[in-house]
């Protein structure tokens, strides 16, 4: 939990997750991987680590990750 002294709210972290879009000779227009239940905490270089792994697995080339972190706001008067 953060709390923003600033704009007086409270920040719960729920969860986070990503997304990887892959192209390749089957999927010329891209196809999107997700994965979930990803750490809070997770790093650049763990998600390259992702997807060197998902491209070894496949004839397919990672062109774009996104990270998407979701958290309960709590506004305080």
């Amino acid at each position: 939990m953060i709390r923003n002294e600033d704009e007086n709210m409270v920040k719960t972290w729920l969860k986070t997750g990503i997304s990887i879009t892959m192209e390749g000779p089957d999927h010329e227009k891209g196809v999107r991987r997700a994965f979930s239940n990803v750490a809070q905490t997770v790093t650049a270089e763990q998600v390259t680590e992702l997807a060197k792994t998902l491209e070894m697995m496949s004839t397919d080339n990672v062109t774009d990750a996104q990270i998407t972190t979701t958290e309960k706001v709590i506004l305080e008067k």
